[in-house]
């Protein structure tokens, strides 16, 4: 009867690991979905090596793992395209590609219809932690099988580990080899854009204690065929990053700085080449704009992300790398007035780990909150975040260069 007990619990243990089950160590979230509230378990998820860095935490229901589309598809290196409108994702990576929407079990993989499961359906989660904000959840072994990732599961460490083989997680320093990774080929390697004429201004002195000669990388994120988030009026991520970071740009330039595009067009550009660009150029500080997307239109607010030196070997000799980010992110706030959503480290993201000099990326507000998105739009509203930017970095190069 023991012997048969046994066997009973690691039939049903094995179970649990196909299904994607987790519990985290115990550890329960009170979620609301489909207008349910309950509690769920959390889970733990690694892509490639890295810890899913989330406010909004993955969580087992029903016996399926879901985690945030937008943190998944970031570690996994895939291009992303969310329509506020028809609450719907489209995911490509490498020759894949993944369409899902919300609330239906209708699928297309590679433009082949499909239908998953009931408790597999993609979902709008509201966080009650968070403010009940909202976030778009997608069932992880679906969509990690459909991006021909492999998944394996630590039952001792309630652990979710998905690979496919690509970008890893950095080793310890003494094992890291940050030479061999930037030799490595790019996608497709170009030589650093030419600046529009409208930034030709004439550099200005800099202001006592201010350290001349730096060189500044500017990334506006997306573009070309990566649109980053679609409003529900049709507004790409990928432009408003493109109206951002010429003001950026123009602002630094009259102020005496040395400053590289890493797009001045619609153009894609591979997130490694990003970071190349940066390091070729040897370069005194990155910084990524972005703007910031959910699943419903509760969420607000500015937030700017680092790589903590203490998780990236290439950061450890540029010092502590919340020190830009909170500069530019209080110098920001001061402008706009925006609510705060403060700095958090994202080690995982290519941008930032990638680069060997202080980096930042500001998420400039939410595209799915129809109030901020009417601000973030404006002109006017852009020059603010502009001129908080160009504080931000004014600040830091003052204080810490």
């Amino acid at each position: 009867m023991k012997r048969l007990l046994q066997s009973f619990a690691l039939c049903f243990s094995f179970l649990f690991i196909l299904t994607g089950y987790s519990e985290a160590a115990g550890a329960t979230m009170r979620v609301k979905t489909n207008g349910s509230n309950r509690n769920v378990s959390v889970a733990n998820v690694k892509v490639n090596g890295f810890d899913l860095y989330s406010d909004y935490k993955p969580y087992v229901d029903n016996g399926r793992t879901f985690v945030p589309i937008r943190e998944l598809t970031e570690l996994m290196g895939a291009n992303v395209t969310w329509n506020q409108k028809t609450q719907s994702v489209s995911i490509s990576m490498m020759d894949k590609d993944v369409k899902l929407k919300i609330n239906s079990s209708v699928v297309y993989v590679n433009g082949k219809k499909m239908r998953i499961d009931a408790a597999s359906v993609p979902r709008l989660t509201q966080y009650v932690a968070q403010n009940n904000d909202s976030k778009t959840m997608v069932p992880l072994r679906f969509l990690s099988e459909s991006l021909g990732f492999s998944v394996k599961w630590e039952q001792d460490k309630r652990l979710a580990m998905i690979d496919n083989g690509l970008a890893r997680a950095p080793q310890p320093l003494e094992k890291a080899k940050p030479v061999q990774e930037a030799k490595k080929p790019a996608e497709k390697t170009k030589a650093p854009m030419p600046s529009p004429k409208v930034n030709e201004a004439k550099p200005q002195p800099m202001e006592p204690g201010q350290k001349k000669n730096l060189t500044i990388v500017l990334d506006p994120g997306h573009g070309g065929k990566d649109s980053g988030a679609v409003a529900e009026d049709k507004t790409t991520e990928k432009s408003l990053t493109l109206r951002l970071a010429p003001r950026v740009e123009a602002m630094l330039r009259a102020k005496g700085y040395n400053v590289i595009m890493t797009r001045t067009t619609d153009e894609f550009i591979a997130l490694s080449e990003r970071a190349d660009i940066a390091n070729r150029n040897n370069a005194d500080l990155f910084v990524s704009m972005h703007f910031n997307s959910a699943g419903g239109p509760s969420a607000y607010g500015i937030e700017v992300l680092y790589a903590s030196e203490n998780d990236v070997a290439l950061k450890k000799d540029c010092g502590d790398q919340t020190k830009l980010a909170r500069e530019i992110l209080n110098a920001v706030l001061k402008e706009t007035g925006a609510n705060s959503r403060g700095i958090k480290n994202r080690p995982e993201l290519a941008v930032l780990r990638r680069t060997n000099m202080t980096a930042c990326l500001i998420e400039g507000g939410f595209m799915s909150n129809p109030d901020e998105l009417e601000q973030i739009k404006s002109d006017s509203y852009l020059d603010k975040l502009a001129n908080g930017i160009v504080k931000g970095i004014e600040n830091y190069n003052r204080k810490y260069m």
